[in-house]
């Protein structure tokens, strides 16, 4: 389960950095995204059941970050602080998967 969490991961991340940087765009580029994210964060949530609760710290930030940001993005759910809390999340999930991790 791990192993397709990752591999999504990365064409999640792929596809955002070519949508956004490279301006390559296809028809319901953002609803992919999005449902794409949200399926990965529920992955990670998912995989992750059998670490101990340290190491999965970092999953569980990055599977609900990808969840929020799928959600909002699919819905067009905004609010005062959305990318702040968004923001918040990445860092935490970035962080703490690099501490796990090394």
């Amino acid at each position: 389960m791990k192993t397709w969490a990752n591999i999504l991961l990365g064409l999640w991340l792929v596809l955002t950095g070519l949508v956004h940087l490279g301006g390559i765009s296809f028809s319901k580029s953002g609803i992919i995204l999005a449902a794409l994210g949200i399926v990965t964060g529920i992955l990670f949530f998912i995989a992750d059941r059998s670490e101990k609760i340290a190491m999965q710290i970092g999953s569980i930030f990055l599977g609900v970050w990808l969840v929020a940001g799928g959600l909002m993005s699919l819905f067009h759910l905004h609010f005062a602080g959305s990318g702040v809390i968004l923001a918040v999340l990445a860092l935490a999930a970035g962080f703490m998967v690099l501490i796990t991790r090394l």
